[in-house]
């Protein structure tokens, strides 16, 4: 190359790389920047709920106060049945319904424990699916509704719960039960897939 066309060369790339930083900084309409936006808190919001679920917040009042500000219900729903989950996944593209939006969450169930009659292994790779209704509330994203609405934690959240349980009763049927729930949980792989 001659000694003149190398600084032509070392020019034009200069320009043609400026002038492509200048055209990054104009935004470029995407259409569905506000739908992906609204998708994604949604989302999100769903997310956080099932990890505080996992967790045990619906299992302790404590933790209630952690679960009430993504849900349009102002106390924690009684509930005689918990599934005990090994993880889940959450949808990532909601559906959309009249301003509603629904979002299902797949759940990985270990078992399930019954008030009234203790705890029963669930068939290996056993999966729930849960739909979730999300609606807009005074300007923010609420769950609103879900057709299952049974506490979905941990085995060591339940685990804990049980534990818990064990501890503050004096009810020797109900210790017979989280005994035998012990006895189970402990001894169930935390993976659904395990032998």
């Amino acid at each position: 190359m001659s000694a003149l066309c190398r600084p032509l060369l070392l020019g034009f790339v200069l320009l043609t790389g400026s002038g492509s930083l200048v055209v990054a900084q104009f935004p470029m309409p995407l259409g569905h920047q506000e739908t992906d936006t609204k998708s994604a808190e949604i989302r999100e919001l769903v997310s956080k709920y099932c990890r505080l679920d996992y967790e045990g917040a619906r299992l302790d009042a404590s933790g209630w106060t952690k679960v009430e500000p993504l849900v349009s219900w102002r106390t924690n729903p009684d509930y005689t049945h918990i599934d005990v989950i090994a993880r889940y996944t959450v949808d990532a593209e909601p559906a959309s319904n009249h301003g509603k939006y629904a979002v299902t969450v797949h759940y990985r169930l270990l078992g399930s424990y019954a008030v009234d009659m203790g705890y029963s292994r669930e068939a290996p790779g056993s999966v729930q699916d849960v739909d979730y209704t999300v609606t807009g509330t005074n300007g923010e994203w609420r769950i609103s509704d879900a057709d299952n609405n049974v506490p979905h934690p941990s085995r060591a959240a339940m685990l804990k719960w049980l534990n818990d349980k064990l501890s503050a009763t004096q009810d020797e049927s109900a210790k017979t039960l989280y005994k035998d729930a012990l006895r189970q949980l402990e001894a169930q792989p935390a993976s659904p897939f395990a032998k």
